[in-house]
């Protein structure tokens, strides 16, 4: 009577076993079929607009968005606040030129990410006003809070608004900025959250040099910059040794723990060691055969939802007798989603 007691519980457990080896067999063939039999569609295409490095090439930054709607198609833009022109005096706001941006994109019917923060694209990355120059990091602290609330608190109304990025590669050590601070960032989403609860929160990193899911508990979506190239003053040019299917895996795994993995910079302009106004200055170049390659390279990895990064520039060269950039951004944005 015994034995035939443990031979039922063995026969139940050896069963069990063999369903969750199943199992298991299953999930690694879905996940190959994702990594390797699964064709990448098409994708959906926006940019980085920075009113401030248009304005840097000498340009007319609601002139330039408005073309690159009108002319290129582009309909989903990430749109960077810069904390220096918001609030030049404590507690002084200034929300006139962001006023204006978004009622461009009313009037087109385009979508709106807005980046803001303290850190948000374009160099110097951090853009804190001057009179915090010399504060100590519990007043930045409290400076940074007070401005996302009033920021928040202007800008969840605006019809075009789809997104919110909180901060730029907020844990990257990159640009001139103050030590990165998860505990700052965290408070940040929180207060964004608290105040808006209708649109999400993106958070953003080096698609090449950081962990991807660090951030994934803070945020809706991941965003993920894409780097072909870049400079060193040491090393020279460096060429990222990253595949397509690097890219694949980590979405894969990200997509675990948020709603969604985008592309949030795909570098499309050449690499500068200076401005780009000084003669000699582009280190690295960036032609009409990139612009091609890294869409491909980028469509490769399966990620639908890509924001290009180098629409000023491509503006800016058609301003001056180069229009290939220009052209061949208006191609990708035709045949997009």
């Amino acid at each position: 009577m015994n034995h035939q007691r443990r031979h039922r519980v063995w026969g139940l457990r050896e069963t069990v076993g063999i369903a969750a080896a199943i199992c298991v067999g299953l999930v690694a063939l879905a996940f190959l079929w994702m990594l390797i039999i699964a064709r990448p569609g098409a994708q959906n295409l926006g940019i980085t607009f920075s009113s401030r490095y248009a304005e840097d090439l000498g340009l007319n930054a609601e002139d330039v968005l408005t073309e690159l709607i009108t002319d290129v198609g582009v309909r989903d833009i990430r749109l960077p606040v810069y904390w220096s022109e918001i609030e030049r005096m404590p507690g002084v706001w200034n929300f006139e030129k962001l006023d204006r941006f978004m009622a461009i994109a009313e009037q087109y019917d385009a979508r709106i990410t807005l980046a803001i923060g303290m850190k948000v694209p374009r160099w110097p990355e951090c853009f804190a006003p001057e009179y915090l120059n010399a504060a100590s990091d519990s007043v930045l602290d409290a400076a940074v809070y007070r401005y996302v609330q009033a920021l928040t608190d202007h800008a969840r109304h605006y019809p075009a608004l789809v997104r919110w990025q909180v901060e730029n590669e907020p844990l990257f050590p990159y640009g001139n900025c103050p030590s990165p601070s998860l505990n700052r960032l965290r408070n940040e989403v929180e207060l964004v959250r608290l105040l808006d609860t209708q649109h999400p929160v993106m958070l953003t990193v080096s698609g090449e040099q950081e962990p991807w899911l660090d951030l994934a508990p803070l945020a809706d979506t991941i965003g993920v910059s894409m780097y072909r190239f870049a400079y060193n003053d040491t090393l020279g040019p460096v060429t990222f040794p990253h595949k397509p299917m690097y890219y694949r895996m980590h979405a894969m795994y990200a997509k675990l723990f948020v709603t969604d993995v985008m592309i949030s910079e795909l570098q499309m302009e050449p690499w500068f060691t200076g401005s780009p106004q000084v003669d000699g200055s582009i280190a690295i170049p960036f032609s009409e055969t990139d612009f091609t390659e890294h869409l491909n390279f980028a469509k490769q990895t399966g990620i639908r939802e890509v924001l290009l990064w180098g629409a000023e520039w491509w503006y800016y060269q058609k301003m001056h007798g180069d229009d290939s950039l220009w052209n061949a951004a208006r191609r990708a944005f035709s045949e997009s989603e």
